[in-house]
């Protein structure tokens, strides 16, 4: 898959400025009438080019609501979202959605494959929406499917496959028209330990390869993958881990550790 190669860190441009931004339901809002809930309450970081960040913190804590601010599917109520130098709240009609089809990848909890596409058909439609020419849709979908191990099953419908393999198949469909962000939303929630690592490590693959990835999990092991982690309670960001080159069991343990702190803070609170 031919995304360009990560640079060191240092060197990175920014992919996702996230800048004050909060989100407010009700008075009004979609989610209930009279009392305001603040579900995002100044949050502010960055995501360099080619990073693999994860955000993690309990239920409620607004992680959800963040991803669907980044995937445009939900609006903040103040504060700034750029994307690859795009203001996304400035965006409205065919701009939107021309950005959400050329500039962002989405992998959810569910595959959410067609059931009457074989995987190369799954794989391949938003390259067919672009009006790609045949012959590099072939090439791309192709490899993009080597990259992730899913080359034998391309003929298959999802039915014939494997759980692990829908949500590979469900990668390379979110990257194979190159997209300046990839948003994975819980993607081993519905899979099992060997299932999920093949998953993950099909994601570390495409990080390597330059992919931008932003991933909400609750997973500790899943989380453990990532460059970095943002915690996040009561919708605001309580904390980071860097991985910083040490070995995945490690930063698992430091994860496991921040978590259960975070926890402990939460029932505290209660």
């Amino acid at each position: 898959m031919a995304f360009h190669d990560a640079n060191p860190r240092y060197f990175r441009k920014a992919m996702v400025e996230v800048r004050g931004i909060t989100k407010r339901y009700g008075a009004g809002g979609r989610r209930a009438e009279g009392a305001v809930t603040t579900a995002l309450d100044g949050v502010s970081f960055t995501v360099a080019e080619g990073e693999f960040v994860g955000i993690m913190g309990p239920s409620g804590s607004g992680k959800s609501t963040l991803l669907n601010c980044l995937a445009t599917i939900d609006a903040p109520t103040s504060g700034t979202i750029t994307i690859g130098g795009t203001d996304i709240s400035r965006l409205r009609g065919k701009e939107l959605s021309r950005f959400r089809r050329d500039d962002l990848g989405f992998i959810f909890q569910d595959a959410n494959l067609l059931d009457t596409l074989t995987a190369f058909e799954n794989i391949a439609l938003a390259l067919t929406i672009q009006k790609a020419p045949v012959r590099e849709i072939e090439a791309r979908v192709n490899a993009a499917a080597h990259q992730l191990g899913i080359f034998e099953v391309l003929g298959k419908y999802p039915y014939q496959l494997s759980g692990g393999q829908r949500q590979r198949v469900a990668a390379a469909r979110a990257t194979v028209t190159h997209p300046k962000l990839v948003l994975a939303d819980e993607p081993t929630g519905a899979l099992d330990s060997r299932s999920a690592r093949q998953l993950l490590e099909s994601l570390e693959t495409l990080n390597r390869a330059g992919a931008t990835i932003f991933m909400v999990t609750h997973d500790s092991t899943s989380a453990s993958y990532c460059e970095r982690i943002l915690l996040i309670r009561d919708g605001r960001l309580s904390g980071e881990l860097r991985r910083e080159g040490a070995g995945r069991e490690a930063f698992y343990r430091r994860i496991v550790e921040a978590v259960s702190g975070m926890e402990e803070a939460t029932r505290d609170a209660c």
